[in-house]
């Protein structure tokens, strides 16, 4: 066959093979040569038909669709796939995984893919085409009934010993796979299915989403998979700084999802050494440490009804061999402090609950509130200006507003700070706005027609009450921080010196 371009791809024959330094060069029938991986090499021979897509902007021969039509055996399919669904079961009772293939080009709209070479792949130690003796906890020398936590000591552990022995580096990556198998819950409940009984279904790892090079033959529209070469999933390194209080904390494990940013990460008692515990989610919003986090995520995906129609909702998973987590110098001060401030809540719940009541109904100056507090014997250290707070209120704005108060009220759910050039209204809840006002003549003026407006009423200065009060302008908080902190800066006049000073 000729060089051919038609709607499934562009055809050639191969003539010639020969590997070079890095590479394999493949000559076709044409005269036309081409250089790909010594691993895709080794899966072409003479006389073999390549089919494959012209690449798009960004590819290559390697990361494109190709389809292999060997002389003998069965063909090799590469492709980018999308979202792999939950198993079902043919008609010859086999279970399987649609996969659908992103971006094909090829004729082909989905993989054929048997739970039998998922099992093989991604569960079995030794990659295998038979059920597999030995189990990943054997490649992590541990215990089936291992935590967390005992999983990634005995993954830092095992990579100690096999760096210090210079291992391949195939064993490593081995060891790398069976932690990030048993460290996520659904993966390491298929994989302990698989020790009861090898035939059961079981999930595609993270839904599929990457390059899958895979063994088996055309049908019609779709490829039927009998073994997985390779697989690739789609990556992306991040590096942000998390809010402990952002967190949710369970006895084993502490949990990060980030709905805006689509983020999702695992943190075990080993990687995040605070001593965690399931009953810091009463308090953790009172924890002011954040972290520095490093790490690799891994695309997945689910598909949702939403108004009558099907939709692929995406977002990332970070591997859990591939997070770093740096803490801050003073995070156990700052969770003694958030159990302390918690602990006095408690403690003092009647008073604090008359304050709350007397708040909803008229502006109360900390100075009156810290008097009311000696009164009823509450330490001083205590603030408490906190019985405000949501527990998805980010502490970052409350210690800058903070800072440049020179008088603070405490009024229904919100902060009214008075600076030297503006007042400053802060509502203590995640999704919320900063409102800046000028600064007023007479502040007790201000406050008491500050409670007759709503902030819509404001927004849309009904009868005048943005006028009136002096509303300058409305910060969102956002997802940065030294963006809201800018536009503060610049609406209160601040000089060059008092910023280096507070930052």
């Amino acid at each position: 066959m000729n060089a051919a371009i038609s709607a499934g791809g562009y055809g050639e024959i191969v003539t010639q093979k020969r590997q070079l330094s890095g590479a394999t060069e493949i000559t076709f029938a044409s005269g036309r040569s081409l250089l790909v991986s010594n691993f895709l090499g080794t899966y072409v021979d003479p006389g073999d038909e390549i089919k494959f897509a012209l690449p798009c902007s960004g590819e290559t021969l390697s990361t494109s669709e190709l389809l292999i039509k060997r002389i003998t055996g069965p063909c090799v399919y590469q492709t980018s796939v999308g979202y792999a669904a939950k198993p079902k079961t043919d008609k010859v009772h086999h279970p399987y995984i649609h996969v659908e293939i992103a971006r094909g080009t090829l004729g082909f709209t989905a993989l054929h893919l048997p739970c039998a070479a998922l099992r093989d792949y991604f569960y079995s130690p030794h990659r295998s085409n038979t059920p597999d003796s030995q189990s990943l906890y054997e490649v992590l020398r541990t215990r089936r009934a291992a935590s967390p936590g005992d999983l990634r000591l005995a993954y830092k552990l095992r990579e100690l010993e096999l760096c210090a022995t210079s291992a391949p580096r195939a064993q490593r990556s081995a060891l790398e796979r069976a932690f990030n198998i048993l460290a996520i819950p659904e993966l390491r409940s298929s994989h302990d299915a698989l020790l009861i009984d090898p035939t059961v279904p079981v999930v595609f790892p993270f839904s599929g989403f990457g390059l899958i090079l895979v063994l088996g033959v055309p049908m019609k529209d779709r490829f039927l998979a009998r073994r997985i070469i390779s697989f690739l999933s789609e990556r992306k390194k991040r590096r942000f700084k998390l809010p402990l209080r952002k967190l949710t904390y369970y006895q084993d494990r502490a949990l990060y999802r980030d709905a805006r940013a689509k983020l999702e990460m695992t943190f075990d008692p080993i990687l995040l050494p605070i001593g965690f515990k399931s009953d810091w989610n009463g308090w953790k919003h009172l924890i002011g440490a954040t972290a520095d986090v490093e790490a690799e995520f891994v695309k997945t995906g689910k598909y949702y009804r939403r108004g009558g129609h099907w939709s692929l909702g995406s977002w990332e998973i970070a591997l859990p061999s591939r997070i770093q987590l740096r803490l801050p110098d003073k995070v156990e001060e700052s969770l003694k402090a958030g159990e302390r401030t918690h602990h006095r809540f408690g403690q003092y719940s009647d008073w604090v609950r008359a304050i709350r009541e007397r708040v909803e109904h008229l502006p109360m100056e900390r100075q009156e509130l810290e008097r009311l507090a000696v009164r009823e014997g509450i330490p001083a250290d205590f603030d408490l200006a906190q019985i405000n707070w949501k527990a998805d209120y980010d502490p970052y704005y409350y210690g800058q507003l903070s800072r440049r108060a020179i008088r603070l009220y405490l009024f229904r759910d919100e902060y009214i700070f008075l600076t030297e050039r503006a007042v400053v209204a802060e509502t203590p809840q995640a999704g919320h706005a900063t409102y800046i006002f000028s600064r007023p003549n007479d502040m007790d003026l201000f406050v008491r027609t500050y409670m007759r407006a709503s902030k819509q009423a404001i927004r849309a200065n009904e009868a005048n009450c943005a006028e009136n009060l002096g509303f300058l302008a409305r910060i969102v908080h956002g997802s940065h921080h030294q963006s809201w902190l800018n536009d503060l800066r610049k609406w209160l006049g601040e000089p060059l010196e008092f910023i280096h000073s507070v930052t």
